[in-house]
């Protein structure tokens, strides 16, 4: 899903619902299209994995390829993310 400009992927397993930048760090692709098993979803196209709860690339320890991840809440059936205020980045023109 798109939010405020910012490509999120929702996830729900076993243990809750989880947003994670959608964009993989690596290459950009569409992690929502990645396959999820115990808490961890995998890119599609690298196969790199990353776990839900705190968006950590669990492949080697380089800490700049971990994924941002978004605080989820429910209110009923309804699912909250929450964005930062701040934007990652601004555009001037």
């Amino acid at each position: 899903m798109i939010v405020d400009q910012q490509w999120i992927g929702l996830f729900k397993t076993d243990d809750g619902i989880f947003a994670i930048d959608a964009m993989c760090p690596h290459a950009g692709a569409n992690l929502a299209k990645g396959s999820v098993c115990d808490g961890v979803v995998a890119c599609p196209v690298h196969h790199w994995r990353f776990r839900l709860s705190d968006g950590k690339y669990l492949d080697a320890d380089a800490e700049r390829f971990h994924a941002k991840i978004y605080t989820v809440r429910t209110e009923g059936e309804h699912v909250l993310v929450e964005l930062p205020t701040v934007p990652s980045s601004i555009r001037l023109i």
